[in-house]
C-alpha cells in the first residue's frame, strides 16, 4: 500500500477533476502490475496495473489507494476489470465518498467471491486524496495559501519590488506546488503590478486553472494582461459595470459573480461558486491583501511560506487589510512540516 500511495502522490496534479490513484498488483512479495491514473478519460490505476500484470493477475492480491469504480464515465468501471482479471483479494485504503460510490465497489468485489478490505493506511491515504476528498465532503476547493517572504514578513519592498525574494531551490518548490493544485488565484493587484502566467515552468507538470479576482473587474479597463484570456476564471461581484462584463466575455473568459462582502469579494461565497465547478483544489499565490482576505474568513486548509534571511523594513506585508484585535486572539497555526532550500526556509502550517 505504500508503494500504490506513492504512485498516487506523484500523480496529483496532473488528472483533475479526477483523483490521483495509484494500484498495486502482486503476488506474495512479489509486485507484477502497477497503476497511476492518467489524465481524465484514460485508463484508472487498476485496469493500467492488471494490464501490465498479464495473466499473473489471477489468483493475486491488488493494493489500491481509493474504491475501485463501479460505474460507466469515460471509461468502464474497474470493479468489472477486477473481477474478470480473476484477483482473489483487494485492500483498499480509502472509501470514495462520490454519490456513485460510497462503499458500493467493495461490496460489488465482496459480492463477486473477492476477499476486500477497506482502510488500510486510512490516514496516509486521506493525505494523499486529501483535495479530492476535501471537494466532495464540503462542495469547495481545498484551499492552499503561498507566500515567499522577508524573515520580516514581507512579500515586497516598499517600491513594489519583489524578484526574488527567495531563491532558486525555493522557487522551483513554489512551481511544484502549483502543478500539484487545480487551480491558481491572484488578486487584481498582483496582475497590475507583476503580469503574471502562472504557469508551471521550473519542474514537468500540468497547468493550473488560472482564477483572477477582481470585483470591479477594473483590469478590464487597463492594458491587456497575460491572465486575460481565454479559459481564465475572474471572480466579480454584482458591483462590476455591464460594459467590463461584456468585454471580459469577449475575451472567452470564465465569470463567476460572487456576493460581496464590504466591497469586496465574500470569500466563502466565492469558494462555494468555484466547487460548483468542479475545481478541486486552489492555491492563492497573492497579494497580499488577497492572502489577507483568505486568512481573515479562516477559508483555507494549508499554508506554505518560503521565508528568505533578508529583511525588508517597510515593504508591502504578506498578509494586508486584515489584523488581529490582539495577540491572545490571534490565530495559532499548527507546523507540520519544516525544510530548508538554500538558504530559505520552507514551513508548512494548518489552522
Amino acid at each position: 500500500m505504500r508503494h500504490a500511495l506513492r504512485l498516487a502522490r506523484a500523480g496529483t496534479g496532473a488528472t483533475y477533476p479526477n483523483p490521483s490513484v495509484g494500484a498495486v498488483v502482486a503476488r506474495g512479495d512479489e509486485v507484477v502490475g502497477v497503476g497511476r491514473s492518467g489524465p481524465a478519460g484514460q485508463a484508472h490505476a487498476e485496469v493500467k496495473a492488471l494490464r501490465k500484470a498479464g495473466e499473473a493477475a489471477r489468483g493475486a492480491t491488488m493494493y489500491v489507494t481509493l474504491e475501485p469504480c463501479r460505474h460507466f464515465g469515460r471509461t468502464p468501471p474497474c470493479t468489472r476489470a477486477i473481477r474478470e482479471a480473476g484477483i482473489a483479494r483487494v485492500y483498499v485504503s480509502v472509501t470514495d465518498p462520490a454519490p456513485p460510490m460510497r462503499g458500493r465497489g467493495i461490496k460489488e468485489l465482496r459480492k463477486a467471491g473477492i476477499e476486500t478490505h477497506a482502510g488500510v493506511m486510512l490516514e496516509a491515504g486521506e493525505r494523499v486524496h486529501a483535495h479530492y476528498l476535501h471537494h466532495l465532503r464540503t462542495g469547495r476547493p481545498w484551499v492552499s495559501l503561498k507566500v515567499a517572504t522577508s524573515i520580516d514578513g514581507r512579500l515586497a519592498a516598499a517600491s513594489g519590488d519583489s524578484k526574488w525574494i527567495t531563491g532558486e531551490a525555493a522557487r522551483k518548490q513554489g512551481h511544484r506546488l502549483r502543478a500539484s493544485h487545480h487551480a491558481i488565484a491572484v488578486g487584481a493587484g498582483t496582475v497590475r503590478a507583476d503580469d503574471p502566467q502562472l504557469t508551471v515552468r521550473a519542474v514537468r507538470g500540468v497547468d493550473p486553472q488560472p482564477v483572477v479576482f477582481d470585483s470591479k473587474l477594473r483590469l478590464l479597463e487597463g492594458p491587456r494582461r497575460k491572465l486575460l484570456a481565454e479559459g481564465s476564471f475572474i471572480v466579480h461581484t454584482a458591483a462590476a459595470p455591464k460594459a467590463l462584463r461584456v468585454r471580459a466575455d469577449a475575451l472567452g473568459m470564465r465569470r463567476i459573480v460572487a456576493k460581496s462582502r464590504k466591497g469586496r469579494v465574500d470569500i466563502d461565497d466565492a469558494l462555494a461558486r468555484l466547487g460548483e465547478l468542479e475545481l478541486r483544489s486552489l492555491m492563492v499565490e497573492g497579494g497580499g491583501e488577497l492572502l489577507g482576505a483568505f486568512i481573515a474568513a479562516q477559508a483555507w486548509q494549508e499554508l506554505h511560506v518560503f521565508r528568505a534571511p533578508i529583511l525588508l523594513g517597510e515593504g508591502r506585508p504578506a498578509f494586508a487589510q486584515w489584523a488581529a484585535r490582539a495577540v491572545k486572539s490571534a490565530p495559532r497555526l499548527r507546523r507540520v512540516s519544516e525544510k530548508r532550500l538554500g538558504e530559505d526556509l520552507w514551513s508548512v502550517f494548518v489552522p
